[in-house]
């Protein structure tokens, strides 16, 4: 699993690429993070998110396929306490729905907030 790391009060900011199919054939998409509790390595179904993302539709742009831009702001991101966390993306496709792999977000202490 990838880890990405951020500080806390930084825009967290991720790129979804559309590696396969049409991107414009998704009829719905979200994202959104939740809070690793300390000791696992998961977190639960009723687990409550602790951020949703902003999506953004991305155009394909030279090595750069298209795909979309999941965005934390941020003020939303200063208010998250620092830990892991795991974020995936929901996609309605064609009458399914596609969940991505989770990512892991480390969200440090910034020394400067």
């Amino acid at each position: 699993m990838t880890i990405f790391v951020f500080q806390r009060g930084e825009t967290i900011s991720l790129a979804l690429d559309a590696v396969t199919g049409d991107p414009l054939s998704v009829t719905a998409i979200s994202a959104a993070m939740k809070a690793v509790a300390p000791g696992r390595t998961s977190v639960s179904a009723a687990a409550p998110v602790a951020a949703a993302f902003n999506i953004t539709p991305r155009t394909a742009s030279g090595d750069v396929p298209p795909g979309w831009t999941l965005t934390v702001g941020a003020a939303q991101s200063a208010l998250l306490p620092a830990g892991h966390y795991l974020a995936d993306a929901r996609m309605e496709v064609g009458g399914g729905v596609i969940i991505t792999e989770s990512i892991g977000i480390t969200l440090r202490e910034s020394v400067t907030a």
